[in-house]
Order: structure tokens, then sequence, then C-alpha cells
């Protein structure tokens, strides 16, 4: 299962987000949800925005943790990345799914560890 969440959404602050987001993984951990979709934009220009630079300070913690199995940036999603290849073994509906076609800059998938 894979759930989505617009960290963007009303135009939070970046330490704001950043909580959402944490709140929506331990959430996504009960309810058995495997990877999560996070859209945090690109930021101006597609140089990257404040929330996407923040969210993966905080998931590089995470999986350092042990919180999270990984996350992978949505323009690096095509690359041949055997986590990938696997995570997409499990959820299959991530191989097409529409935020991540065209090497998405403004996505983060974050592969949630099963208790």
């Amino acid at each position: 299962m894979i759930s989505v969440i617009n960290a963007k959404q009303d135009f939070p602050n970046s330490s704001y987000a950043v909580f959402l987001v944490e709140q929506e993984i331990e959430l996504s951990e009960k309810l058995g949800v495997n990877a999560l979709v996070v859209i945090h934009g690109y930021g101006s220009h597609g140089t990257g925005g404040v929330i996407k630079k923040e969210l993966h300070l905080k998931l590089k913690e995470l999986v350092r943790k042990k919180v999270i199995v990984n996350f992978f940036k949505g323009e690096e999603w095509g690359e041949q990345n055997l986590e990938i290849k696997e995570l997409k073994k499990q959820e299959p509906e991530l191989i097409l799914h529409p935020l991540l076609t065209n090497l998405n800059s403004g996505v983060t998938v974050i592969w949630i560890r099963k208790k």
C-alpha cells in the first residue's frame, strides 16, 4: 500500500512541513503503508526549495536511526537502483504512478520500515 502527502499544501514553513511528514511516517507504519510519496515542490527555478532540503536532511537522520528503510529523490527515481527495484516489486503501483514520471524533482518517495 502507498500513501501520498502534500507537504507544501497551505504553504507551511519548512519546519512544520517536515513535522507533518514525520507524523505521516508514524501513521504509515501503523497502517501498514510501505511507501509514502511526499510532494514538496522543487523550489524556484528548479534549484531545490527549503522544504525539500530540510526534509532530505531529516530523512537521512531517520535512515541512520533505522526509522525508515530509505528514501529516493524523484529526480533519481528512473535510475537503475536495486532498492528502487525492490520497492517497485513490493508496490507495483509505484511503477506508473503519475507523480513519479519524468524524474519529478518535486517529490520524494519514502520506504517505510515494517514493524
